[in-house]
């Protein structure tokens, strides 16, 4: 009778939502392309998943589209010709992803059908749409249509596939009984009016990019597994006489879905509440920074699941309050979470899923140990929940502009880190066990260790660059990642708290639920500040151009007390006469009553990137008198000569006082201090760890 009256209420309830009558699970008015409906069994005896999924496209776009171009990742783990496996292999990173014998990873698509029966199997082929050609390549296949699809109309497509969970997956996998499962179905790329289909094949370094949907999906599951999944929980069938359970989730207006199951989860659930997160003081001075009503500041309550390695039970409470800090500071800053439940994992051993984003689902990554002063699981929670905002509402193409994802995220995570934590240790291990204990690293924020990281990799690739043309992998994760974020903090400071604040919530309530392209990111930044900021973005953003301004020299020579020289006037009937003179011309018969000093400071552009003629670069020149003086420079020349003559020597002299321009490649060369012997063995190891640094960088950049 129990199992009648929950299956009987649990219909009832997906029949409310179908019929409007209780809230929907986002609020959004787009029309979205997709609706995706699928049935997925988990088959562990053999590691497999089976799965019936129906499609419905609609053509949204004025063009007569005549085929659909789907992908299928799980094929990027079939064999070594795949071009996940030849990218791979060209930067030796191949044997993290090559499986011991017969565990391989697939996706095979069993029928394909159209909703009045026509049979398209025979009308598909794999393609490859990028550069180089892999012929080989089956992570893209493109159906036929019998008839072009006209402006409007919508087509449902009938799939039964199997698929083989990879081993060593990229994001997805599995490990004895752990199972994470992404990238898992056969998924429409995104069809681009009066261009096409965008619909890459599964590359190393790139992630995913898709349009909006509505999902509908049944997980069965053997009965012991605990199961996580995108969106909200609205059925639960238990089948004792099988040993199954089938769950079913739902979610509106989201672009992908993933799940994982696993018989080891611990399964917690707490509340994310608002009013008792934000006090109405925070909420009164987010008011008057946005300039917005107090209203559209306000949070809503935020059911949050956390499903956790029983070995790491003691991490809870760390894992809930880094979701908490989260959700509350992106939701101050870029507009409230809007969806009802947000699912962290605590991802299955060795499945190579840790530190991964979905829609209302993300997954961490922690191990026994973890030292309290290393902000870790902390900071991976607080930026793979950011990608909710950054990838999941505002979802730009990630194969080709990463960085409006990660470079945005990464720059959002260190804001919440700072805000919620303070600067924290960067991890330091051997052999897996943490020496933070015994070995005491400085704190640092992570717009330092950002700043720190990009030196070396500046000349080898622009940051707006396809995912799979960067150098190398370690170029693609600096540029996207920490160069971006530099970035964004550069210009946080150039225009300030309240105009950058203004410029990012504008982007983030623009953009949610659309597909932003680098360009609007400008076009946002220029309306919002009310200057032209293009040259920032030409100059740092598709360029390999170094950033470095430093001070040249530093001199300062006390003026003689008389000059010596001809000093008649070399006119006509004048007989010019050697002698000496005192330079005080007004007052010869005094002497000087104290010393005057002629000091110089060069500045120089070592390197090729420029700032913009209207943003000047500021010198502060310190004597040692105390007095201060300040110089303004446009940067445009290669270097600049600033004189004065004070009655005192320079003490110090600073370029970019302020910190604005984190893009300095080099910060050695922005001060200068008054020679001792303490300064010059500092500056002689400062210089030294500069070169170090670099050395090594670059050194692991080629690699």
């Amino acid at each position: 009778m129990k199992k009648n009256l929950v299956f009987l209420f649990s219909y009832l309830f997906l029949i409310l939502f179908d019929c409007g009558l209780l809230p929907p699970l986002v609020a959004s008015t787009e029309e979205r392309p997709i609706k995706y409906e699928i049935s997925v069994e988990l088959l562990p005896e053999t590691q497999m998943i089976k799965a019936r999924e129906t499609i419905t496209w609609t053509n949204l776009t004025r063009d007569y589209v005549p085929d659909l171009q789907l992908h299928l990742y799980w094929n990027a783990f079939k064999n070594e010709l795949s071009t996940l496996a030849r990218e791979a292999r060209r930067e030796n990173l191949f044997r993290r992803y090559r499986p011991k014998k017969d565990r391989w990873g697939w996706i095979k698509i069993l029928s394909l059908t159209t909703a009045e029966g026509g049979d398209l199997i025979n009308n598909s082929s794999f393609i490859s749409p990028d550069e180089p050609y892999n012929p080989d390549d089956e992570t893209v296949l493109r159906v036929e249509l019998p008839e072009p699809l006209a402006p409007g109309q919508a087509i449902q497509l009938n799939l039964e596939f199997q698929g083989k969970v990879p081993a060593n997956g990229l994001r997805t996998g599995v490990y004895r009984d752990g199972y994470f499962i992404s990238q898992w179905f056969p998924k429409p790329g995104v069809y681009e009016e009066g261009k096409g289909w965008n619909c890459h094949e599964y590359h190393l370094n790139s992630e995913f990019f898709a349009d909006f949907a509505d999902f509908l999906v049944r997980i069965t599951v053997p009965q012991n597994f605990v199961v996580g999944a995108c969106g909200e929980e609205v059925d639960r069938h238990l089948d004792p006489k099988n040993g199954k359970a089938t769950y079913t989730y739902r979610q509106d207006n989201i672009h992908d879905f993933a799940w994982t199951a696993s018989p080891r989860f611990l399964k917690i659930e707490r509340w994310f509440r608002g009013d008792e997160e934000v006090t109405p003081e925070e909420y009164q001075k987010m008011s008057e920074l946005l300039g917005l009503p107090l209203e559209e500041v306000k949070l809503h309550d935020v059911k949050m699941i956390l499903l956790i390695e029983k070995q790491h039970r003691k991490q809870v409470e760390r894992h809930f309050k880094a979701l908490r800090a989260a959700l509350k500071y992106y939701g101050l800053w870029y507009g409230p979470y809007p969806y009802r439940t947000i699912t962290m994992v605590d991802p299955p051993f060795r499945t190579g899923s840790g530190g991964m984003e979905y829609p209302t689902l993300f997954t961490a990554g922690t191990s026994v140990l973890a030292p309290a002063q290393v902000l870790s699981p902390e900071g991976v929670i607080i930026h793979e929940f950011g990608h909710n905002y950054w990838y999941g509402m505002v979802a730009n193409n990630e194969f080709e502009e990463a960085w409006l994802d990660e470079g945005i995220n990464t720059y959002s995570t260190g804001r919440v880190a700072a805000r919620a934590y303070g600067p924290g240790q960067l991890p330091l291990r051997f052999n897996g066990l943490p020496l933070n204990w015994f070995i005491r690293l400085p704190s640092t924020y992570d717009w330092q260790t950002d700043r720190l990281f990009i030196s070396a990799i500046t000349r080898l690739d622009p940051i707006v660059n396809p995912s799979w043309k960067f150098y190398n992998s370690g170029s693609y994760s600096l540029n996207v990642y920490m160069r971006a974020s530099t970035c964004l903090n550069t210009l946080e400071r150039l225009l300030g708290e309240k105009t950058w604040a203004r410029v990012m919530r504008t982007f983030q309530q623009r953009y949610r639920f659309k597909h932003p392209k680098t360009e609007d990111f400008i076009s946002v930044v220029n309306e919002v500040s009310g200057k032209d900021l293009s040259w920032f973005f030409e100059e740092f953003f598709w360029s390999t151009k170094d950033f470095d301004y430093g001070i040249s020299l530093v001199q300062s020579q006390l003026k003689p007390g008389k000059q010596s020289g001809v000093f008649e006037p070399a006119l006509p009937g004048s007989f010019p006469v050697q002698k000496e003179q005192k330079s005080d011309q007004e007052r010869p018969d005094k002497k000087i009553s104290k010393k005057i000093y002629q000091s110089t400071v060069i500045v120089r552009r070592y390197g090729e990137a420029r700032v913009s003629p209207e943003e000047k670069i500021k010198l502060k020149v310190v004597f040692t008198d105390g007095s201060v003086e300040w110089r303004e420079w446009d940067g445009q020349g290669r270097w600049a000569r600033f004189e004065f003559e004070k009655p005192a020597r320079i003490k110090q002299a600073l370029l970019d006082p302020d910190g604005v321009w984190l893009l300095d490649s080099n910060l050695a060369n922005n001060s200068y201090t008054e020679k001792g012997p303490v300064a010059r063995i500092v500056s002689a190891s400062t210089n030294l760890l500069w070169l170090m640094q670099n050395f090594w960088l670059t050194l692991s950049s080629l690699l």
